[in-house]
């Protein structure tokens, strides 16, 4: 039954009587025609009893009534949770939802449908700041059914855990990793990671030779996460895009991850080519992870880190590494932005320092507006599903039981009712008093999801991209290969489909 069967039961008065004279059928307690004709043995034309007849017609009445209520069910909740059309009762929104540029359909149904929104399932997605804000900082429960899809990479981690109480001891014993002292604590590492990274640039500066920021993005983001999480070397960066096993195995992994979170079945029944690549990478995955933690802690990992291993991993390499090539795409088109950033970076950071300090990254306002235009324009994650069991209201809004609720922030971020006239255009500037000088109100900005379940990982990115997009743009002369046009795919986070191809050249 679709999301649109949630309304009032239109049947509500006729199907106990349809019901009760079908139950007369089948039980004979209505005169056949044989009681009437005095033979109890007449038989039909076709030669069959009268009360297989009869069963058959209470079959085919309680069959026709319940179509007939699917359908009605679906008129009136679609009043009240509109959808879009879809092209075969069969498939539903299956094939919009399988697009790689699904997040792009997201803000199409916003615009034409509003803020609350359904598919044909039991799927609402919810467009409204108040009911965002509101959902998720009351902590609304997961749908398990929609996470099993990603437990064959999660398992019973901190993403995917369904038990609250299982999920406050585990957040609780990450949180102190993800204090500001602690993440400040990693520059060190991180610093290491960026010389490599520029050390490549620098031979493609004098080579004249084109690089992709977005795969050399991500093989930072591997080494440097690996380092700090599980104390191991990945030597991503130094194996390159094409040797590097795990970026091929995430290549494997992230797309068809995401299609199993939509439809967990998928994952469960893994008969499609595609899904069975999945969980063959994920164990090579898991296999080669273990091994890394043994090594660098001399040790055995406690029984399940493996599983907690590799969340951490596959969310930090989209929360950044994938993410990376946004802005840095935005603020090459953007020769009036570029220009403002590099006239901050160029009075903060002396020309002889190939990696900035902390203390001179961390008070560039500019650079942080950049990012925080950034996140809104293409945002890592699209947010989060919450779950009712029961009916409930908000805000005057009626939810059926049993309803999953999409709090996804692709429309939110490009609601014009939100951001004003200029919601498509990439303006740091309107971040000039921070988030109160957009005029946006609560909920209306979570790129990195919102409420208790925000991702504990917002800071160690928010470190990688200040001190990346510094170190860049301080270095170098960067220029987007001629012609170059951006394909998106929305595989498990936003990322690139076609890299971001750039020259470098060395500032003098």
């Amino acid at each position: 039954m679709s999301n649109n069967s949630f309304a009032v039961d239109v049947f509500g008065k006729l199907t106990p009587v349809a019901a009760t004279a079908a139950t007369n059928i089948v039980l004979g307690a209505f005169p056949s025609a044989a009681a009437v004709g005095g033979n109890s043995t007449t038989r039909t034309g076709a030669g069959w009893p009268i009360s297989l007849l009869q069963v058959a017609l209470a079959l085919l009445t309680i069959a026709g009534l319940r179509i007939v209520k699917f359908f009605a069910d679906y008129r009136v909740a679609r009043r009240e949770f509109p959808s879009p059309p879809i092209s075969s009762i069969w498939r539903g929104n299956l094939p919009e939802l399988l697009v790689d540029n699904v997040h792009e359909r997201w803000r199409q149904w916003h615009n034409e449908l509003g803020p609350w929104n359904g598919l044909f399932s039991r799927v609402i997605y919810v467009g409204d700041p108040a009911l965002v804000a509101k959902i998720a900082n009351s902590n609304w429960a997961k749908f398990p059914p929609q996470y099993a899809g990603f437990k064959p990479l999660s398992g019973d981690a901190l993403f995917a855990q369904m038990d609250p109480a299982r999920w406050k001891i585990q957040r609780r014993a990450l949180a102190p990793a993800f204090q500001q002292r602690t993440i400040d604590a990693q520059y060190g590492a991180l610093r290491g990671y960026l010389r490599q990274f520029i050390a490549q640039l620098d031979v493609a500066s004098v080579a004249d030779a084109t690089s992709d920021l977005s795969s050399l993005h991500v093989l930072l983001t591997l080494d440097f996460v690996g380092s700090v999480a599980f104390g191991a070397e990945l030597h991503a960066l130094e194996d390159g895009e094409d040797r590097c096993a795990i970026l091929q195995h995430f290549r494997d992994i992230l797309p068809e991850l995401m299609k199993c979170g939509l439809f967990p079945l998928r994952a469960k029944i893994p008969i499609l080519a595609s899904t069975r690549r999945m969980h063959a990478a994920i164990s090579a995955l898991r296999g080669m992870g273990l091994a890394a933690v043994r090594s660098a802690r001399e040790g055995d990992a406690p029984a399940g880190e493996e599983k907690r291993i590799f969340e951490i991993l596959a969310r930090q390499r989209d929360d950044n590494g994938e993410y990376m090539f946004s802005p840095k795409e935005l603020i090459l088109r953007n020769r009036e932005v570029y220009a403002k950033l590099r006239a901050e970076l160029d009075a903060a950071i002396p020309a002889d320092i190939d990696v900035p300090l902390l203390e001179q990254v961390s008070g560039l306002k500019y650079l942080t507006m950049v990012l925080k235009e950034t996140l809104r324009m293409h945002g890592p994650g699209f947010g989060t599903f919450r779950y009712t069991d029961k009916e409930a209201e908000i805000n005057g809004v009626h939810i059926p039981a049993n309803t999953t609720l999409a709090l996804w922030n692709p429309q939110v971020h490009r609601d014009k009712n939100i951001w004003g006239p200029n919601v498509d255009e990439f303006c740091p500037e309107r971040w000039e008093q921070g988030l109160q000088s957009t005029g946006a109100p609560p909920g209306a900005y979570f790129p990195f999801s919102y409420g208790p379940r925000k991702c504990l990982g917002e800071g160690l990115a928010m470190l990688e991209m200040r001190l990346t997009l510094a170190t860049l743009f301080r270095r170098y002369d960067v220029q987007l290969k001629d012609g170059f046009e951006m394909e998106f795919l929305a595989a498990f986070t936003l990322c690139s489909k076609n890299g971001l191809p750039v020259t470098t050249k060395l500032r003098v």
